[in-house]
């Protein structure tokens, strides 16, 4: 049973999916004919820690979902006070019988406030936590949502898109959430890049349309340059929940992270 708890830990493919503000894009690599993936792009910066709750409990997985087989994720989402207090929790998704234990462990988590002009402000976290059934526990994963500690300056929208689609937001303007990924399947290893062992992450920046289709999709930096067409190709083919200006859908430039990890 220990090998195969190892071998289920160590063999997977990650995939991280990241909104993040792209403000690197010089003008002149936003409208070269030349495909972004296939010229010389900088590394990726090696990626910042996420900052835990201090106090994290584990949900319990409840006796009767293992009895009947039942696993899968719970998301919520949960606004901190700049006291570290919760002020609102609310539950996005999850099978109702694995949503109550997730809710009683996260109300005793103690959460750490976005710092911001010299003080703490409410935060907004989104939490997922995955119940599976051979490891027979939860295991959380943690976003900030809102604000974005690396908040830029509202940029005006690029220019050398397609004039239907209107204006494009970008992260970090009064009133513009974030579009949401709810199709990414995970990107396939090259041949090369396999036998080679490569690992490491490509940030592919793309116009989410007010229909949730991506756009112009080009690699803004990577540290395997061997894996740079697959980062691109895969992330055409993923749907969006589209972002919103104001309650409404617009077209909002962001930026993805794929990540690629073999574990043998």
């Amino acid at each position: 049973m220990t090998d195969l708890l190892q071998i289920f830990r160590t063999g997977l493919l990650w995939l991280s999916v990241v909104a993040i503000q792209l403000g690197c894009l010089t003008a002149q690599e936003r409208t070269s004919g030349t495909p972004r993936a296939a010229r010389e792009v900088p590394p990726c910066p090696a990626a910042q820690p996420v900052k835990y709750p201090e106090r994290m409990v584990s949900p319990k997985y409840p006796k009767t979902a293992l009895a009947s087989g039942i696993e899968g994720p719970v998301e919520l989402s949960v606004v901190v006070r700049p006291d570290a207090e919760i002020r609102d929790l609310r539950v996005l998704s999850g099978n109702p019988v694995l949503v109550t234990p997730t809710l009683k462990a996260v109300r005793q988590w103690r959460f750490r406030p976005v710092l911001a002009k010299g003080g703490t402000v409410e935060t907004t976290y989104r939490i997922k936590v995955r119940f599976n059934l051979l490891l027979q526990e939860a295991i959380s994963e943690v976003e900030v949502e809102s604000p974005k500690e690396t908040a830029s300056p509202p940029d005006t929208p690029p220019r050398d898109v397609d004039p239907s689609e209107g204006d494009v937001y970008k992260l970090g303007q009064t009133g513009v959430i974030a579009p949401k990924p709810i199709y990414s399947p995970a990107p396939e290893f090259s041949e090369k890049a396999r036998q080679a062992k490569e690992q490491g992450t490509v940030t592919v920046s793309l116009i989410v349309g007010s229909d949730g289709q991506p756009r112009n999709a080009q690699v803004a930096c990577s540290s395997v340059p061997d894996l740079n067409e697959n980062a691109i190709e895969v992330v055409g083919t993923w749907r969006f929940e589209p972002g919103t200006k104001d309650g409404k859908p617009v077209p909002v430039e962001i930026g993805v992270e794929v990540a690629f990890y073999l574990y043998q």
